[in-house]
């Protein structure tokens, strides 16, 4: 489990560091709300690399724990640390998440 959830947590940080060199994740300038950085593709790149980061140092710190609680049976600082990261994320994640939604049908909408 802890090689796997390390593993993934790996290829998100590999993701991230691609969307800041390559600059992904830049919405066309016909989507509602983040459409209106389309000229700024860095603004929207940085926010979902570092979004997407955080999820993955989560995953990592996340096999550190398992391995902490495995060998002295307490989590220690690890269990705090895992629960920031995977916590902010997920509440970014859910918040980005209902305003896609949003931008994704403004898009259609605005494309037809």
């Amino acid at each position: 489990m802890t090689v796997f959830v390390g593993g993934l947590g790996l290829s998100l940080v590999a993701i991230a560091v691609a969307g800041i060199k390559y600059q992904l994740f830049a919405a066309p300038a016909e989507e509602p709300i983040s459409g209106e950085f389309a000229n700024h593709p860095m603004v929207e790149a940085t926010f979902m690399s570092l979004l997407i980061a955080i999820v993955g140092l989560g995953a990592l710190a996340f096999a550190v724990l398992v391995n902490r609680v495995r060998s002295t049976g307490t989590p220690g600082a690890w269990g705090r640390v895992t629960g920031w990261l995977w916590g902010v994320s997920g509440a970014l994640f859910l918040l980005f998440g209902a305003m896609n939604f949003f931008t994704h049908i403004g898009l259609i909408v605005n494309t037809m």
